[in-house]
């Protein structure tokens, strides 16, 4: 076979192969369509029973020395027909931080959380009016730490939750309490 025919059969067997290649997005039932939400991985949801925990985060301070910080992210009671209280927030790992529930309408250091309704979402931290707050919290930045959300019904919610600075989209956020 000459050296132009052997170049162009290469060619062709190429070009005929880049579609098959290429076709991994291709279809309803294609890889690429299964694929979730992004999101910029700080941020953790949890679900149990009838709570949903969505978008939490711990900012801290931005402070060398401090080890103080804020919980944000948002709370849905998912039941149609049972209000809940958050009564707690509490890091198990590291140890030693303790948490303070406060805000406009915290009663005795507790969120209302109403039953299923389009005002069930609750807000903790950011553009909200409550906020949990931590005191003593040993952690570095983009760190994990294993918190527990506890409500008076659904009882116990564990999340693994990213402690991230009071920078970019953080940035302005922090403990309420000084």
């Amino acid at each position: 076979m000459p050296r132009t025919a052997w170049r162009r059969s290469a060619a062709v067997l190429v070009l005929a192969t880049v579609p098959l290649l290429s076709a991994c997005s291709i279809g309803v039932n294609a890889g690429t369509t299964s694929q979730g939400p992004s999101g910029n991985g700080a941020t953790a949801n949890s679900s149990s029973g009838t709570i949903a925990l969505r978008g939490v985060t711990i900012v801290t301070s931005g402070l060398p020395s401090s080890t103080k910080a804020t919980v944000i992210g948002t709370i849905v009671n998912l039941s149609p027909d049972v209000d809940d209280v958050l009564t707690g927030v509490s890091v198990t790992d590291p140890k030693g931080a303790t948490s303070t529930i406060t805000g406009t309408s915290a009663a005795g250091g507790t969120i209302a959380l109403p039953a299923n309704r389009p005002t069930s979402a609750v807000r903790i931290g950011f553009n909200a009016d409550y906020h949990v707050d931590l005191s003593a919290l040993t952690i570095p930045t983009s760190a994990f730490a294993q918190v527990v959300f506890t409500f008076a019904k659904a009882g116990a919610v564990p999340i693994s939750v990213m402690a991230v600075p009071p920078a970019g989209i953080y940035a302005g956020l922090g403990p309420a309490t000084s």
